[in-house]
């Protein structure tokens, strides 16, 4: 009984959450090409040159944080991407200039 007790809640323990961080793992990765394309877009960047620097999800909101050298100088940027049936960005952070060339 003290067995089966302890199998039961290593099993609660372990295996529930690995059906729910398959789907935060997928938000992330998704959340991360989505504001890296656009931010790339945006900036007239190569899609490599906008490095990864942090990401943070959360049940309703992936957050997502690069870092860009551009003109010499490092940019922070911030990216909110909403979570739900579709991905979708919420807001880029601070707002970019589209690059003239």
């Amino acid at each position: 009984m003290k067995n089966f007790l302890f199998s039961a809640m290593a099993l609660a323990a372990f295996g529930l959450p690995g059906i729910a961080s398959a789907d935060v793992v997928a938000d992330r990765t998704q959340a991360i090409t989505l504001c890296r394309a656009e931010v790339a877009a945006q900036t007239g960047a190569e899609p490599s040159q906008v490095r990864l620097d942090q990401v943070n999800v959360r049940p309703r909101l992936v957050r997502v944080d690069f870092d860009l050298w551009t003109d010499g100088q490092l940019r922070n940027i911030r990216c909110e991407v909403t979570r739900g049936a579709e991905l979708t960005i919420a807001s880029i952070t601070p707002a970019l200039q589209v690059a003239s060339n």
